[in-house]
């Protein structure tokens, strides 16, 4: 069971189709997610000591030993025994308890907001593999019309309709074609190596599932007071405000009590003694903490003003950039392709029939593969933005 445990996410890694759903899964075995959740148990544990009370001290103290005359050996020795308990005064306990529970809430933010990039990143290197893997088909496309079309050529040379510097355009063609399938060929790989290196995966998968790519940011909620960023800033700033009161609770001194009893050998008695000691806050009462803490807490406060108006920003931003990439999607969709499309089958009839020369030919394929990879590079946009807009979003 434990060994199926552990090669559970390789072996989702090596599926033949990769889906975005998976992928985010696997990214919560990343070690940038373990060094954010050990820092939430680093708060957790410095909570729990926050928590703890002074612990109480025993003491043991000898006089009159081994001295001169009658102090002459261990005949007048007096032993003490007492047992002393530090109070803390104040409301220091409470106070530290509530600045390390407000520390602790920073740390599960700050883990949320680690979570939240690293879902964004994934996002970004899953589009750019779908992106890449579309270029790739789009160069493999164009090698087998350029092949063809190199065929074709030649055979047109041999008939005499043709002279022979229309082959050598063709043959051209074909070798840019074939440089350009190895360039695309390296970038797929990249990308999914990239993808895969996210959850420290060295084999990438096969491929990624495109179909699982669209993200529906329109759902998402808009509200600039409940993003991540404005809810660390609101954490962090009730963060300070609990130092601010632990700082204060210092300034009340400790009251230490103690109680033991006092045995002295040369009378052969015994008694009790009872004690207390305070510090006596003369010089220092903790003035500079506390303006520290109170500084700090400014600083919170205009870094959350901040914060809010570049989260509206952010939202606005995305949210306007969505929209133009949607648009633009659409109209390389239903007008531009569709176009480059037509064109090039009446230039490939028109070839065929001797109507179009070869460079015709090349030209109109040459607008028709442009067109194409506008649309890749829209769609990729678009779904970028999506991303950041969910990211902008993300509560």
């Amino acid at each position: 069971m434990l060994l199926s445990m552990v090669a559970a996410p390789a072996a989702l890694a090596q599926e033949a189709t990769l889906t975005l759903a998976e992928a985010l899964e696997l990214a919560g075995t990343s070690p940038s997610v373990d060094v954010t959740e050990a820092q939430v148990d680093v708060a957790r544990g410095n909570q729990q000591q926050a928590g703890l009370r002074p612990n109480p001290e025993v003491s043991v103290e000898f006089e009159n030993i081994a001295g001169t005359g009658v102090f002459r050996g261990l005949r007048a020795t007096e032993t003490t025994m007492a047992v002393g308990q530090r109070l803390e005064l104040g409301g220091k306990r409470s106070a530290r308890v509530e600045a390390a529970r407000a520390e602790t809430r920073v740390a599960e933010l700050r883990a949320e907001i680690a979570r939240a990039d690293l879902a964004l990143q994934v996002r970004q290197r899953f589009i750019d593999a779908v992106a890449a893997r579309h270029r790739l088909l789009l160069a493999e496309q164009a090698l087998t019309r350029s092949q063809e079309l190199a065929r074709i050529a030649r055979v047109l040379v041999d008939v005499g309709r043709d002279p022979p510097l229309r082959a050598l355009r063709a043959e051209a063609n074909l070798g840019e074609a074939e440089a350009e399938l190895t360039e695309r060929t390296a970038e797929d790989e990249i990308a999914r190596r990239l993808l895969a290196a996210l959850w420290g995966e060295p084999t990438p998968p096969l491929s990624v599932n495109e179909n699982s790519l669209p993200i529906d940011a329109r759902a998402a909620p808009a509200e600039p007071l409940s993003v991540l960023a404005i809810r660390l800033a609101d954490a962090e700033l009730e963060a300070a405000e609990a130092v601010i009161d632990r700082e204060r609770s210092l300034r009340t001194p400790d009251l230490t009590l103690s109680a033991g009893v006092r045995r002295n050998e040369e009378a052969d008695a015994q008694g009790f003694i009872v004690g207390a000691s305070v510090a006596l806050p003369l010089f220092n009462r903790n003035q500079g903490s506390i303006a520290a803490a109170q500084a700090a807490a400014r600083a919170a406060e205009a870094q959350r003003a901040l914060l809010l108006v570049e989260s509206a920003r952010s939202i606005a931003t995305a949210r306007a950039m969505l929209g133009a990439a949607e648009e633009r999607v659409e109209t390389l969709e239903t007008r531009t392709v569709p176009q480059a499309e037509e064109a090039l089958r009446l230039a490939t009839i028109g070839y065929r029939a001797g109507r179009f020369s070869l460079i015709e030919l090349l030209d109109a394929t040459d607008a028709r593969d442009s067109a194409l990879n506008s649309l890749i590079n829209a769609r990729e946009a678009r779904d970028n933005a999506a991303a950041m807009f969910l990211r902008a979003t993300a509560q």
